[in-house]
C-alpha cells in the first residue's frame, strides 16, 4: 500500500503560466489581448436544402478558429437555429469552420474551413457555412471543455455577485511550462472549450477577468492546474465537475485529507484485481457537493491517498473507476462525508469508503424544436418520476423543480436521488443530462417533465425507459424533448 500527496496550491505555476501567457497570446492573436487593431468576424451557418437544425439534431454549434496555423479558440455559444455568430479577433488572416453540436454533445455535422482575413475596426462575414453530416469529422484532433463555478457559486449567480465578467480557458503543456491554446468565454455562460488538440497529456488553468483587470492580469481564477488530463485523438472531454473560481490573493486556511478505500467490503489489494478495477479518480469536492477542490488518479490496488492544501472547511469525497466501460458504473454510492478540514493538519477518514456499483440512468434533455430554456423562456423544468409503474418522485417535490440548462453543449447533471432529499449519491462525470441514481429494482422508468413559463406549464414530455438493471449506467441515446403545450393535451395538466 502506498500513499499519494497531492498539492492544490501551485502558486509558482500560476505565476509561470500567467507570465506566459502574457507571452503567448499576442502571438496567437488571443482575444485576451486588449490592443487596438481589433476586428470582428461575422459567421454564417446553414443546413443542407430540405433539412433544418432540428432535422438533423444539431443543438448548438462550435465555431472553430485558427491562426497562422495555431489554434486560437473555439467559440460554443451558438444555438444551431441562430444561423450566426459573431467573433471579436485581432487584425490576421484566420481559419474557420462550425461544427453541430448534437444534444448529447457529440460533433455530428461539420462546414467547410474557409479563410477570413480580418481587418481593424471592420466586421468581415464568411459565406453561408453549410454543416454536412457526411464530411468526415474523424480528423485525430480532440477538445477539452470547462466548466466553473465562482467561489462555490453557479456562474450564473456567482459571476455577477463578484463582478468577473470574463474568463480564460489555457491548456498548458505537460511540462507545465508552456501555453498552447486558450479560449475566452463570458463569465456567466458557465463553460468554454478548445478544440483542435492533438491526442497527450495536458493540464488546465481558468482565469477570471473582472472589468478592471488589465490583460494577463486576472483577479480570480482556479488556485491549482487541473492534471494531468490523458486526451486520446478524437475525444472530447468535459469537466462535468465544475473547477472554482476564486479570489486570487486571498489568505486562505489550509489542511490535510488522508483517506482509503474497500472493493465491495474487500481490502483494495484484493478486491481491484477480483472486479478489475485498475485505476480510480478520487475527487474532493466543496461543501456545495459539486465545486472541485482537487482530484487524483491513482491505481485502485493502492488502498490509499492523501490530498494537501486543501481550503479549511466542510468537504465531501467522490471515487470513481478512471476510464469505465460504457455501462461501468463503479464507484462509492452516495457521496462520502462531509469530513472536516482543519486549518494546518490532516484529518484522517478513519472508515475505508466502500466502492460498489451504482444504478444510474442518464437522460439527455432538449425542446423538440431546438434551443434553450432562455430562448423559450423557461425558468425551471419539474420532472414526474414513476418506476414499475408506481409513482415515485411527484412534480411537487422540491428536488424536482430546479433550473435546468439545455444548451447542447452546456449540459449540466440534473440530479434527481430517489434514496436521499436532497440528492445525496454519487455521480460520476460520464453521466449527464437528467440523472436518476439509486434506481435500485426497477425495470421501467417513466419520467415527465414540465417546463415552467411565469408559473405556467408551457412544454411538456414523457418517457419511457426499459430494460434497466441493478448496478450499471444505463445512457439514454434519445432526449426527453420538451414540446409546446396546445389546449387539452393531457401531458400539461
Amino acid at each position: 500500500m502506498w500513499n499519494t500527496v497531492i498539492d492544490l496550491l501551485h502558486g509558482r505555476l500560476r505565476a509561470v503560466a500567467l507570465a506566459l501567457l502574457a507571452v503567448a497570446l499576442p502571438l496567437q492573436g488571443c482575444i485576451v489581448d486588449n490592443g487596438s487593431s481589433r476586428g470582428s468576424i461575422l459567421v454564417y451557418w446553414d443546413t443542407p436544402p430540405g433539412t433544418s437544425c432540428n432535422s438533423m439534431g444539431i443543438a448548438s454549434v462550435n465555431v472553430v478558429v485558427a491562426h497562422n496555423g495555431m489554434p486560437y479558440g473555439t467559440f460554443s455559444k451558438g444555438a444551431c437555429a441562430a444561423g450566426a455568430m459573431t467573433i471579436e479577433v485581432v487584425e490576421g488572416s484566420y481559419a474557420v469552420h462550425v461544427e453541430g453540436i448534437a444534444y448529447d454533445g457529440t460533433v455530428i455535422a461539420v462546414s467547410p474551413t474557409v479563410s477570413v482575413p480580418a481587418l481593424a475596426y471592420s466586421t468581415v462575414s464568411t459565406a453561408i457555412l453549410e454543416l454536412d453530416p457526411t464530411t468526415p469529422v474523424n480528423n485525430g484532433l480532440s477538445s477539452i471543455q470547462a466548466t466553473w463555478t465562482i467561489a462555490g457559486q453557479s456562474a450564473i449567480s456567482g459571476c455577477g455577485a463578484n463582478g468577473v465578467k470574463t474568463v480564460v480557458l489555457s491548456i498548458i503543456d505537460a511540462s507545465q511550462t508552456k501555453v498552447l491554446a486558450t479560449a475566452q468565454a463570458t463569465c456567466a455562460s458557465g463553460y468554454a472549450t478548445v478544440g483542435n488538440l492533438g491526442a497527450g497529456t495536458y493540464y488546465v488553468q481558468l482565469d477570471g477577468y473582472t472589468a478592471s483587470d488589465a490583460s494577463g492580469q486576472p483577479s480570480w481564477g482556479t488556485t491549482a492546474l487541473k492534471g494531468p488530463l490523458a486526451l486520446g485523438a478524437n475525444t472530447d472531454l468535459t469537466f462535468n465537475t465544475p473547477l472554482d473560481i476564486t479570489k486570487l490573493g486571498a489568505t486562505t486556511t489550509v489542511g490535510g485529507l488522508s483517506l482509503g478505500w474497500t472493493v465491495f467490503g474487500k481490502p483494495a489489494a484484493s478486491g481491484c484485481t477480483t472486479y478489475s478495477i485498475d485505476k480510480l479518480n478520487v475527487t474532493v469536492l466543496a461543501a456545495d457537493r459539486t465545486s472541485e477542490l482537487g482530484s487524483a488518479q491513482v491505481s485502485c490496488g493502492s488502498g490509499q491517498i492523501s490530498f494537501s492544501s486543501l481550503p479549511a472547511g466542510n468537504v465531501y469525497l467522490r471515487i470513481d473507476e478512471a476510464n469505465p466501460p460504457d455501462t461501468s458504473a463503479y464507484g462509492n454510492v452516495n457521496l462520502a462525508g462531509p469530513f472536516a478540514i482543519l486549518a494546518n493538519q490532516t484529518s484522517n477518514v478513519t472508515t475505508p469508503i466502500d466502492i460498489g456499483q451504482r444504478t444510474l440512468i442518464a437522460v439527455p434533455l432538449a425542446f423538440a424544436d431546438g434551443g434553450s430554456c432562455s430562448s423559450h423562456g423557461v425558468g425551471n423544468v419539474q420532472y414526474q418520476i414513476s418506476g414499475n409503474d408506481k409513482l415515485i418522485v411527484p412534480f411537487n417535490d422540491a428536488d424536482a423543480t430546479k433550473p435546468s440548462d439545455l444548451a447542447g453543449m452546456n449540459y449540466k447533471q440534473r440530479v434527481i436521488d430517489l434514496d436521499n432529499s436532497p440528492a445525496a449519491c454519487a455521480v460520476p462525470p460520464t453521466a449527464t443530462g437528467l440523472v436518476i441514481c439509486n434506481a435500485h429494482g426497477i425495470s421501467k422508468l417513466t419520467i415527465q417533465a414540465h417546463g415552467i413559463v411565469n408559473n405556467t406549464i408551457s412544454y411538456a414530455a414523457k418517457m419511457d425507459v426499459t430494460g434497466l438493471s441493478d448496478g450499471k449506467l444505463t445512457k439514454v441515446n434519445s432526449p426527453i424533448a420538451l414540446q409546446a403545450c396546445s389546449g387539452g393535451d393531457p401531458l400539461c395538466q
